[in-house]
């Protein structure tokens, strides 16, 4: 160790240390490879989602993000594509491969109306989802609240299958 290192205080060499951890090296690389993903996306005119735990944690799937957009000349035709990021070190395996190839032969896909009468956000046809919950009457009701502008009216959603 040098000797500027011995004169630093604890929270700076406790600092510097956490920067040479590889957990912190692998958070610093994925969220590069996220805003360059972002950054290339808004160039090419793609849009981006990425998928990430309640915390921000990436998941443990192989797909780590979306990303679509209108094709050109064919305003109802859409392109989507599944992304892995990878980042650093880190390289690209058969395995990874056949698993992205699984994930697109399982992606399933689906059309959806989402209609909003002012009170109600209902979906048709039915969005299978195990978060619903019913109500008094037996509808089916979101389990979170929204808020509509600053009234802070609380809104449901509800969903009708069949059609």
């Amino acid at each position: 160790m040098s000797a500027t290192f011995k004169t630093r205080s604890r929270a700076a060499k406790k600092a510097w240390l956490t920067r040479q951890s590889p957990k912190y090296r692998a958070d610093q690389s994925e969220r590069a490879s996220k805003e360059a993903l972002r950054a290339w996306c808004r160039h090419a005119g793609w849009k981006v989602l990425f998928f990430e735990g309640v915390t921000g944690a990436p998941r443990t799937g192989i797909v780590d993000a979306i990303i679509a957009r209108i094709r050109r000349c064919e305003p109802d035709g859409i392109d989507i594509r599944l992304v892995q990021l990878k980042s650093g070190t880190g390289g690209l395996t058969a395995s990874e491969i056949a698993r992205m190839k699984c994930a697109v032969e399982d992606l399933s896909r689906d059309w959806l109306l989402a209609a909003f009468d002012g009170q109600i956000l209902h979906f048709l046809p039915d969005i299978p989802d195990t978060k619903r919950k019913a109500n008094k009457t037996g509808q089916r009701t979101g389990a979170s609240r929204f808020a509509q502008s600053e009234k802070r009216t609380s809104l449901r959603w509800t969903t009708h299958a069949g059609i």
